[in-house]
């Protein structure tokens, strides 16, 4: 009778081992095919060069087959409605910008943080004011003055209409009670090749996009809209030094469709965490002077949503949108 109560107590607990390393079996089919990674960002920017870091390294540390695709347009929601419409099997995920707290209340498309599966974020960075270097202006204040004695004439680019960048120097022009022409481009990349150009008179985009034109000479960096300054542009005083009291940042991460089976969705968010927390990873993010702390599911919605409740009185109140 020991004898068969001892068998049956291996059988029980093989049984719950079964039971146990199942779904973990089932997911470690996934991924079996390429995931596509849709940016909505053109290549160049802050939000490509995070997809592209990512994938790289999920790549190299788990073996996946990973790629990045840009999909542009209305202030990110081509790429992230894209997504929202793709098959919910784990195969097609897609960054996540803070404009997706943005894109509803503004009018350009019905998709927001709870129309999306938030996988993960983990980086951002501060908006910031440029010049070219052999502008008049050395300072906010200058630019400021300037645009007081001659409103709607600086023409200043963004990365698109509705964007976190528009959005920054729609705050500008307002805590600085002046009027600016806001002047659109595909991306970040485009904006700053435009002031390259000398097309416009001023961009804003953020630091991570526009140091290394600083560093080379070829613009100056008037402000940062941040608390503290920047550890890629530690010459450049913030808004709130200048006596500005602006404050825009940008954040990114990764969005799936709502639907994925919880076994698939776990394999993601881990390989998404995974290559957040790697070392390759962090040392990439604070070479362009960006922050790398992580948020996983929970806290990322937590935050999207609630910059969703911001945005969405800011745009109502500086009357911006369609």
């Amino acid at each position: 009778m020991k004898k068969r109560t001892k068998i049956m107590a291996a059988v029980m607990a093989a049984a719950m081992t079964i039971g146990a390393i199942a779904p973990t079996a089932m997911a470690a089919d996934f991924p079996e095919d390429t995931v596509n990674i849709i940016c909505h960002a053109a290549a160049g920017g802050g939000s490509d060069a995070m997809a592209r870091q990512a994938a790289q390294i999920m790549q190299d540390q788990l073996g996946w087959s990973v790629t990045v695709d840009n999909k542009t347009g209305g202030s990110g929601s081509v790429g992230m409605q894209y997504v929202m419409s793709s098959k919910a099997d784990g195969y097609t995920i897609g960054t996540a910008p803070v404009e997706l707290s943005m894109v509803e209340p503004l009018g350009y498309a019905e998709i927001g943080p709870d129309d999306v599966q938030l996988l993960g974020c983990a980086m951002s960075w501060p908006a910031a004011l440029y010049v070219s270097a052999d502008s008049e202006f050395n300072s906010l204040e200058d630019f400021v003055n300037y645009a007081k004695e001659n409103p709607g004439t600086l023409q200043v680019a963004n990365s698109g209409i509705g964007s976190i960048w528009h959005i920054a120097a729609c705050v500008l022009a307002d805590k600085a009670e002046i009027e600016l022409a806001h002047v659109p481009y595909d991306g970040a990349t485009g904006a700053l090749t435009a002031l390259l150009g000398k097309e416009i008179d001023a961009a804003i985009v953020g630091t991570a996009e526009g140091y290394s034109y600083v560093e080379s000479g070829d613009l100056k960096c008037l402000a940062a809209f941040s608390e503290e300054r920047s550890t890629v542009l530690p010459d450049t005083p913030t808004a709130k030094e200048q006596n500005f009291d602006v404050l825009v940042s940008c954040w990114v991460g990764f969005l799936a469709p709502k639907g994925i089976e919880e076994d698939v969705l776990n394999v993601l968010v881990d390989g998404i965490k995974t290559a957040f927390e790697s070392e390759e990873y962090v040392s990439f993010c604070e070479s362009r002077g960006c922050g790398s702390t992580y948020y996983g599911p929970e806290d990322f919605y937590k935050m999207v949503k609630a910059d969703y409740d911001y945005y969405s009185e800011l745009i109502t109140s500086l009357n911006i949108g369609a």
